[in-house]
């Protein structure tokens, strides 16, 4: 049998009757994830190698096993009606790794704090039975039945006790064995058998999840997917210059999908678009996809005088493969004619709607580059975009 120092239980088999849902409390998901798979992620970030044991229910165990399949987790066991029961579930099933000590935590609790991980590992350290987060009470505390407060109840030497919980594995294993009695948590069973339990301070946003309202308190958080979520920026730049042998008053050019007239068109292989161009770049340079010459060629006859909103299409599609999501669009074209002021809203309608993102995300300025250089000489516009992209963090 080989050994371990530390290893994780986590208990995901509530049902959440409290809460007006039609799934699990730890299967509601937020920005994609289950309030399980939060609960890993922030976990991994902290313990990174420790193993991770998860505790179920029949409702959810075909989800929670693709879920410890896709984080590399053991698989995952079924609980009982009971905490101490699920527990005891928990800690047979690694028995093969033997830990000395073993993390005890509620999913309903999704926000982890890593000091008050850090400050329970210290403990492994030494010799003791349980160790506990906890917080202290602020305020005043009441006894009350049917409504009406009873009496007083002295807050002094009052907590209120969180998880996750550091605890003897075999201690606590073969305590659960011989007893029959229903314990809250760890801290309960332990007292029960007079059994020291030491203290550390906890995290009030380690709450747990138990009405509905204790959802809503949580969500900006949970929101927030735990930085699982990063933002990322791409550049994109690109240029065309006019066809100084085909002047005419019926010519036009192309700016943002929108036809601009102009005496001069522009060349290119499609339809010369540079701010489209620029834009697909800077989307396919978040996702690390290449350029629209590696994707789209310019010597491909296919692609001869194609439309730029195939291109950038495209790039948005890929990017909702890879669950990205678009915060802001801010660019800038160079140009002496036209008067990009006159076109950007018209623009930004167009470019929004190819993206399907709201165009209040999108900044398209106009400059002029003062007379000097190509595009001062009204030889050709360049057009430079930053796109700040939200999307999945994959280092965990």
């Amino acid at each position: 049998m080989s050994s371990v120092n530390l290893a994780m239980i986590l208990l995901a088999g509530g049902m959440g009757k409290r809460i007006n849902k039609k799934v699990s409390k730890q299967m509601i998901r937020y920005n994609n994830l289950t309030i399980l798979e939060i609960n890993i992620i922030n976990l991994k970030k902290i313990l990174k190698s420790i193993p991770i044991q998860i505790v179920t229910n029949e409702k959810d165990f075909i989800e929670a096993t693709e879920i410890c399949n896709k984080f590399n987790l053991f698989s995952p066991v079924l609980g009982a009606d009971e905490r101490h029961k699920s527990t005891y579930n928990g800690l047979k099933s690694i028995e093969h790794i033997n830990p000395k000590y073993v993390l005890i935590h509620d999913s309903a609790r999704p926000i982890v704090s890593s000091d008050v991980i850090k400050r329970l590992i210290m403990y492994s350290k030494q010799e003791i039975f349980c160790v506990a987060p906890v917080l202290k009470i602020n305020d005043a505390i009441r006894n009350v039945s049917n409504n009406k407060i009873k009496n007083t109840i002295p807050r002094n030497n009052k907590v209120i006790v969180q998880t996750p919980q550091l605890c003897n594995y075999k201690i606590l294993k073969k305590t659960l064995e011989n007893s029959n009695k229903k314990f809250e948590d760890e801290t309960a069973l332990f007292l029960h058998n007079s059994m020291e339990v030491i203290t550390i301070e906890g995290e009030p946003l380690t709450s747990k999840i138990t009405y509905e309202n204790d959802l809503n308190l949580l969500e900006p958080h949970l929101n927030k997917n735990l930085n699982n979520y990063i933002t990322k920026i791409g550049n994109g730049f690109d240029i065309h210059r006019f066809d100084n042998s085909r002047i005419s008053e019926n010519n036009f050019i192309l700016l943002g999908g929108i036809k601009i007239k102009n005496s001069k068109n522009l060349i290119g292989h499609s339809d010369a678009d540079v701010l489209l161009h620029a834009i697909t770049d800077s989307i396919l340079g978040v996702i690390n996809k290449g350029d629209i010459g590696s994707i789209f060629s310019p010597t491909d006859e296919k692609w001869k005088n194609a439309d730029s909103s195939i291109f950038l299409k495209h790039a948005s599609k890929l990017l909702q493969n890879e669950k990205g999501i678009i915060n802001n669009i801010d660019a800038t074209i160079v140009c002496e004619k036209p008067k990009i002021i006159d076109y950007s809203k018209k623009m930004k309608k167009n470019i929004a709607k190819i993206l399907k993102i709201n165009e209040q995300k999108i900044s398209i300025k106009g400059k002029t580059s003062e007379s000097i250089g190509f595009i001062g000489r009204k030889e050709g516009i360049a057009a430079m975009v930053s796109t700040a992209i939200q999307i999945k963090n994959t280092d965990f």
